[in-house]
């Protein structure tokens, strides 16, 4: 059997096949951006890259939920806010009751306006982010007080709630976010009793004092609103810090977001800017070997015969 090519032929086949497929990857970098595509092409990368795709979608999943729970404690910290400004008006409402011209009629109509505001400061426990009642801690499907004028402390306690939840940050800290309307606005001692600062029986004790005309107890109660409305202020301190720990906790992820991008660029996309220059070369390479190709003499077995 006579071969059809010699060894020259079968070298220069080789060589443009090599030159072919090299081309053909060089080409396919360019079009989808990626040096590496399929584990054969850098077996001993993709480990680490499959390792940073895990890691960049943890850390997004992280952002997100961080996201989520600085809204949630935004709005918090705003409606704490707004509970100050109502105790505000409650000691206003009080010291004008304790006015020298005030009667019984006339307090009686400012105890109207400090039930209002009770009213308002109940509707403050039962405010909702996204489906979820952010004062009612792990049971979050329901509000934790409804008003009640006839209620020692002027609301009734529909359930009494624990806040189990917490945030975690790129680096696994896990820290609490969220603290229940019983501890930020219905203090109680170890016997289920009001304690100073207890927000709500401090507003109900004006009101009481009010409709009942009793300047003595009206001078105590307004004592008692300047407690809440100092407790109060510690509970938004709470919301202030997580405010915090959760800006920072996002800066970081987002830092760590950037370098995990930057590590699988730099393992699995492309260099355009190298792979043009490379497929450049082996154009040329692969143009020069055909033209050398076709400047070889041609012979066959009819070359050798006799004339």
């Amino acid at each position: 059997m006579v071969s059809g090519l010699n060894a020259s032929g079968l070298q220069f086949v080789t060589n443009v096949n090599d030159l072919q497929s090299r081309l053909s990857q060089v080409q396919s970098e360019l079009s989808s951006g990626l040096k590496v595509q399929t584990p054969a092409d850098a077996p001993d990368q993709v480990s680490d890259i499959l390792q940073l795709h895990a890691n960049i979608q943890q850390n997004q999943q992280i952002q997100t939920n961080l996201t989520a729970v600085q809204g949630e404690v935004t709005t918090a910290d705003q409606n704490l806010s707004s509970g100050i400004t109502v105790l505000d008006q409650v000691s206003t409402l009080a010291a004008e009751g304790l006015g020298m011209n005030q009667t019984a009629a006339t307090r009686q109509t400012l105890a109207s306006q400090v039930q209002t505001l009770m009213q308002q400061m109940v509707s403050l426990t039962q405010t909702q982010v996204d489906g979820r009642y952010i004062f009612s801690g792990d049971a979050d499907q329901s509000p934790s007080y409804q008003f009640d004028a006839n209620s020692p402390t002027g609301v009734d306690r529909l359930q009494v709630t624990t806040s189990t939840r917490q945030a975690e940050d790129t680096s696994g800290n896990k820290f609490p976010v969220a603290l229940t309307a019983t501890q930020i606005f219905d203090a109680r001692d170890s016997s289920d009793q009001p304690t100073t600062g207890n927000v709500f029986a401090a507003m109900n004790a004006v009101r009481v004092a009010l409709q009942n005309n009793d300047s003595a107890g009206l001078q105590t109660a307004t004592s008692a609103v300047k407690d809440a409305s100092t407790y109060l202020n510690q509970q938004q301190g709470f919301y202030g810090n997580v405010e915090n720990r959760v800006s920072a906790a996002l800066t970081q992820a987002s830092s760590q977001n950037i370098a995990y991008q930057q590590d699988l660029s730099n393992r699995q996309d492309a260099d355009a800017t190298s792979a043009i220059v490379e497929m450049q070369q082996y154009v040329t390479n692969l143009q020069a070997a055909m033209a050398s190709e076709a400047k070889m003499p041609q012979t066959s077995l009819f070359n050798l015969l006799p004339s």
